[in-house]
């Protein structure tokens, strides 16, 4: 049995965390791919928009190789370009962190200071994500295709389940 900050959590909690969990994942990844279809105008376009522009000014003031931007094109040195897309822009990394936080049984006002946590520590770590990108393609481009598709999207995941076991111990206190 694991105890919560006034819940003790019985197997069944658990299950029905763990779906709580997968149904909002499902709400949250479903309008946002609804959204993409309709019009990408609410979140997609001015989010991805947003991780393009703070990559490219926190390129600017941290990597070794000369950035800048046009439109949504992060350049680097030389002919290397990132392009920040659905998939790239980290969202559905905070899906997976709002329906954790949000299923797990604790209080709105403990939940809300996590949210504001995590949620913009995760945005920050994709920026270095699609920096790190920026970087490989430039120096180590035969490397490209095993940073963008394993290491970058393992890292934000691994990041994700490290903040939601480190709120569930925090919710314990």
């Amino acid at each position: 049995m694991l105890k919560g900050a006034s819940i003790a959590l019985q197997p069944d909690s658990l299950f029905r965390i763990a779906v709580r969990f997968f149904l909002l994942l499902i709400l949250f990844s479903g309008g946002y791919y609804v959204e993409k279809k309709v019009t990408g105008q609410i979140i997609d376009i001015p989010y991805t928009r947003l991780v393009t522009l703070a990559s490219a000014w926190v390129g600017q003031v941290v990597m070794p190789i000369p950035v800048t931007m046009r439109g949504d094109i992060i350049l680097g040195s030389g002919n290397t370009a990132v392009v920040v897309r659905a998939g790239c822009n980290g969202l559905e990394a905070i899906f997976l962190m709002l329906a954790g936080i949000l299923a797990y049984p604790t209080s709105w006002r403990r939940r809300g200071q996590a949210l504001s946590l995590y949620l913009p520590t995760l945005f920050i770590l994709n920026l270095l994500r699609v920096l790190l990108l920026l970087f490989v393609m430039a120096r180590y481009p035969q490397y490209i295709d095993v940073f963008h598709y394993q290491v970058g999207q393992a890292v934000l995941v691994v990041f994700v389940f490290a903040f939601w076991v480190h709120y569930v111990h925090w919710t314990k206190s």
